[in-house]
């Protein structure tokens, strides 16, 4: 069963007062029953005690007549019921008070909660050195405390009713105010509820009464929808103010879409001639690199084929001191009579004395072997221009880099071994993930400017090219004795363009390039330099295909 606010409201406030009214009457009956106890036995007590001290001499003397006469003074008091002397013999030597009193004979009570007969029943031992003379046996009629406190339960019972039907009153008329109060507030909301579904809020608002909070809520409520009234007149508006400006938008968006698709063509491209003058400036830099390696790597090829030339001229003409003796050792024949053999022998033996056959012998496998070197030699020069012509390739394979850093050295070594000695401290490295040409690029390109530091300096000097591990990174260091940087140009080294070479000795690319080749392998560089005293370059590299971005750090020598 569903219950109204105005039934909870009547039905709280009546249980609250009369859980607050039965603690009181039970409080006050119970402050009233112990006050009523106590003045009682107090007045008990007082009342045996001092009729004890006033018979005692009596009761030692056995003076019966003033027993009497003290026990009819003490009746003469209208609340006792009787009272009695016993001696030690429990004979009773005078006693006066109501027959049903008498006759009911004593029983000690010690509170009201004892009393049965409507008498407080009291007793008080005569006694001397601990020797017992007698007994005073009192009653108390309590009769008249009884009826007393029976009629002011029924008074504070009475005035307990009757505030309990006043509260109840109170609380109907409050929760009948109340209720109306809201019932006006649901019936608002309910509207409200209807009229945001319809958007009609002309009958939404309720009327205020009174000046309590109330009203106070009244007057908010329809403030409230005053405000949705508003708002919802603004959001028509501006909903139809959106369509219009959708319409518009969808054409904006159609003619900014048209435009945006030109401009991306536009900018493919442009990234087009981008990467296009991108691939020129590193081929720019490669045929640059080229230049400086062409008469290097002539050279070096040059030697080896020359002496091969030499070697296989001089080993066609043993062939032929070979093949005119072997003409002659043909010659013999068994059939051939021994004059004629003995001359022949002779012939050979001078042929072979006068062309030092045993020299020939000897030098063939030498000049062999030279020659298979020299090749060999060629055929390393070749291997390394075919991995430096690599360079503009985005191909990338698992690849020794000390190896890559040995040919690169074959390449650069007639541009250094003039100016400098070149030492070689190699750690064994795991396989790295590496474009190979390009990494040599980035190689050729640091020794080349080693040398051209050193070579600044008019002085021999050294270069040192280490390997070693640091964690799950390679490191490659290039040391060199050469000139150095100064601190101002550390900062510019890497931008592109940038070169602190004569005008027409440097693209200004070279360093830029290879800053960006290592970026693509996800490496680090590093760059320490001091004038006068040489520049080391250590480049880090991950070990594995890592596309982390590059961290550069430039910074003068300590």
């Amino acid at each position: 069963m569903r219950l109204s606010l105005r039934t909870k409201t009547i039905a709280g406030t009546a249980i609250i007062e009369a859980t607050l009214l039965v603690v009181l009457i039970v409080t006050s009956l119970s402050f009233i029953n112990s006050l009523t106890e106590d003045n009682i036995v107090k007045r008990t007590t007082t009342t045996i005690n001092l009729f004890a001290s006033t018979t005692k001499d009596s009761l030692l003397t056995l003076d019966l007549a003033a027993l009497e006469a003290s026990v009819e003074e003490l009746m003469t008091n209208p609340d006792i019921a009787y009272v009695r002397i016993i001696d030690n013999q429990q004979r009773v030597l005078a006693q006066a008070g109501s027959t049903l009193s008498i006759e009911n004979g004593f029983h000690a009570d010690a509170s009201l909660q004892d009393v049965s007969d409507g008498v407080f029943d009291a007793n008080h031992s005569i006694s001397i050195s601990g020797h017992h003379y007698g007994e005073i046996q009192l009653g108390i009629d309590i009769g008249y405390v009884q009826s007393s406190l029976i009629q002011i339960r029924n008074w504070i019972v009475s005035i307990a009713l009757i505030e309990l039907g006043l509260v109840g009153l109170f609380s109907f008329g409050l929760g009948t105010y109340l209720t109306s109060q809201l019932n006006t507030l649901r019936t608002g909301t309910k509207n409200i509820v209807k009229a945001i579904k319809t958007k009609d809020y002309s009958n939404t608002t309720i009327p205020e009464k009174g000046q309590d909070e109330l009203t106070d809520l009244a007057r908010t409520f329809n403030i409230l929808v005053n405000n949705l009234a508003e708002e919802c007149r603004s959001r028509v508006e501006a909903e139809s103010k959106l369509t219009q400006l959708n319409q518009s938008l969808e054409e904006k968006v159609n003619r900014r879409t048209l435009a945006l698709s030109e401009k991306n063509e536009l900018l493919e491209r442009s990234n087009k001639e981008l990467k296009e003058t991108q691939q020129q400036l590193f081929q720019a830099e490669k045929m640059a690199s080229v230049g400086q390696l062409a008469a290097g790597v002539a050279h070096e090829i040059n030697n080896p084929v020359g002496f091969v030339s030499s070697n296989l001229s001089t080993l066609t003409d043993y062939l032929s001191m070979f093949q005119i003796l072997m003409t002659l050792v043909k010659k013999l024949e068994p059939d051939t009579d021994l004059t004629s053999q003995k001359a022949l022998i002779e012939e050979i033996h001078q042929f072979y004395e006068q062309h030092d056959f045993d020299f020939i012998s000897e030098d063939v496998t030498p000049l062999i072997e030279e020659s298979v070197e020299g090749l060999a030699r060629v055929s390393e020069i070749v291997k390394g221009l075919k991995v430096f012509s690599r360079i503009d390739s985005d191909e990338k394979q698992w690849f020794d880099l000390n190896h890559c850093l040995n040919t690169t050295l074959t390449m650069v070594n007639n541009k250094l071994k003039y100016i400098c000695k070149v030492e070689k401290q190699f750690a064994d490295l795991p396989r790295l993930y590496i474009n190979v040409g390009k990494l040599t690029q980035v190689f050729t390109n640091l020794l080349i400017n080693a040398g051209q530091a050193i070579e600044s300096t008019g002085k021999q000097g050294e270069i040192t090219v280490q390997t070693r591990l640091d964690g799950d990174k390679a490191c490659i260091e290039i040391t060199d004795t050469g000139c150095g940087i100064s601190e101002e140009n550390l900062e510019k080294l890497f931008n592109p363009f940038f070169t602190t070479k004569p005008e027409g000795q440097g693209t200004g690319l070279g360093l830029s390039i290879t800053y960006g080749i290592i970026q693509e392998h996800g490496g680090t560089i590093n760059v320490t330099s001091k004038e006068g005293e040489g520049s080391r370059f250590v480049i880090t590299l991950p070990l594995g295909d890592s596309s982390q971005p590059l961290q550069t750090e430039t910074q003068g020598a300590k």
